[in-house]
């Protein structure tokens, strides 16, 4: 492209100037046309996909047809002055850009004595010759040959660089995959913590109904409902250990209508348990009428999750308060508890997965809840953080639109 725009815009000049002078010769606008056709066909040969040996050997061939079509135009125009000897700056740039050094200085040389032969010719090979021309010729002999010197030089330096730069990349990309290899192990490491800390939960209170109902303080009755609490746990870490894996993508949940009544009192009877162990007492105030659409053991999941950090955020004798109530088109579950708040730093960092402030935590607790709130469509959010007042907000779809406005 280049070539054709360069060998145009001299033809052009010299139609310019010799319509003021005398008219252009037909032999040069026969070389011009021919040297345009031939630059078109390299153009559009160019277009195709080429090898490396394939386009240096086109290479060479528009380099020779560099070096041949100035002196042949200079020719045709009969004219000892020529301005086309310009155009053996191209042959020199394009020997600079496809072969070494060595190179673009012999085709540097031969576009030389191609200007130098013009001068020669244009005297019919008899001395003296014009001094003038001479020292025009000496002048573009230097251009060439220090054109094609710098070109080469700045695009070895180019090519130096762009393998520095190509070897950091697949220094990088190999980093990268031992990075990933890494994080693979590392991700193992975690999940196994996350299944130590999704199935301690029901283990936990296991063990803490089991060693309740051994107690001789409690009635009968009550040791019946503690050992129902085992039972109806022990069920549930055996659909833990297999839905485990679908927190991270829940994908489709098998809905249905659940009373909010019922499901908070169920988990806050499980927690009850631990509650027990820090004399906190659990406090609920449940509107009636609430009822969520929604996944009953995932929502279990989120709720005590939420009540059981509450209970260990509390300080020994404190109140767990949850509240339920119509929000719109939603139910709203409040969940508070009366302890220290969450320091500045940490809060940015509570629902990241893995991340935890507690000794012996793994940081799933919240991240989990999070993540089941928002497969339903909802979200849960910590709406206060001061002193005595700790709450957590969950706002999940109810069944049926409520007629309660939005805020109280």
């Amino acid at each position: 492209m280049v070539n054709i725009a360069a060998l145009a815009l001299f033809v052009t000049v010299e139609l310019g100037f010799s319509y003021f002078n005398f008219p252009t010769p037909h032999a040069m606008l026969l070389v011009a046309a021919a040297a345009l056709l031939f630059r078109c066909g390299e153009l559009t040969l160019s277009r195709h996909s080429l090898t490396l040996t394939r386009a240096r050997t086109s290479a060479v061939v528009s380099i020779a047809a560099g070096l041949i079509v100035p002196f042949a135009l200079a020719a045709a125009t009969k004219q000892f002055h020529t301005h086309y000897f310009g155009l053996l700056i191209l042959s020199v740039l394009e020997a600079a850009l496809y072969f070494s050094l060595s190179t673009t200085l012999v085709v540097a040389a031969l576009a030389s004595c191609s200007a130098a032969l013009w001068v020669a010719y244009a005297a019919h090979f008899k001395p003296p010759f014009q001094l003038g021309e001479l020292l025009e010729t000496a002048t573009l002999i230097l251009l060439l040959f220090t054109v094609g010197t710098l070109v080469w030089t700045l695009l070895d330096l180019l090519g130096r660089q762009d393998r520095k730069l190509r070897d950091r990349l697949d220094d990088l990309v190999a980093t990268r995959e031992r990075l990933v290899q890494e994080e693979k192990l590392a991700a193992i490491g975690r999940l196994a913590s996350a299944v130590a800390h999704e199935i301690r939960n029901p283990v936990a209170i296991i063990s803490s109904a089991m060693e309740a109902a051994r107690s001789a303080s409690l009635s009968a009755e009550e040791r019946e409902d503690m050992s129902s609490i085992a039972l109806t746990e022990a069920k549930r870490l055996e659909r833990l250990t297999t839905d485990f894996l679908s927190y991270a993508q829940p994908g489709d949940l098998l809905r249905s209508e659940i009373d909010v009544f019922t499901l908070v009192g169920y988990i806050a009877s499980i927690a009850k348990a631990q509650a027990l162990g820090k004399h906190v007492s659990i406090g609920l105030n449940i509107e009636d009428g609430c009822r969520l659409h929604g996944n009953e053991d995932q929502l279990q999941q989120a709720l005590l999750n939420l009540m059981r950090n509450a209970i260990d955020a509390s300080p020994d004798g404190g109140l767990v308060s949850v509240r339920c109530d119509p929000y719109g088109d939603f139910v709203r579950i409040e969940v508070e508890n009366q302890g220290m708040p969450i320091s500045t730093p940490i809060l940015p960092k509570i629902f990241e997965p893995f991340f935890t402030a507690k000794n012996g935590g793994t940081g799933l607790g919240l991240p989990i809840a999070k993540k089941i709130a928002e497969a339903h469509d909802g979200t849960l959010t910590l709406e206060r953080n001061v002193e005595g007042h700790i709450l957590f907000t969950l706002l999940l779809p109810a069944a049926e639109p409520t007629l309660a406005p939005v805020g109280h």
